[in-house]
């Protein structure tokens, strides 16, 4: 019995210990979106290129969701 609360005690210790490495990762990857998203209004500005800023914003919000996906893994 002592054995089974010792291993739910290290397990959520474990859990709470990498939470906020977790969250600090997802946060880096919303600092590069934001970045990114900056870089691309100021790279297409321009009312022709809307089709490249889409495009430009879409990648950088597929990159970010690879990232976050990575923090997960």
């Amino acid at each position: 019995m002592n054995k089974v609360k010792i291993g739910s005690c290290l397990l959520l210790c474990t859990l709470f210990l990498a939470q906020p490495s977790y969250a600090g990762c997802k946060s880096d990857c919303l600092d590069e979106y934001q970045s990114a998203k900056e870089d691309c209004i100021n790279l297409h500005d321009d009312p022709d290129e809307a089709d490249d800023l889409r495009m430009c914003i879409d990648d950088a919000k597929a990159a970010y969701n690879e990232c976050v996906e990575d923090c997960e893994n």
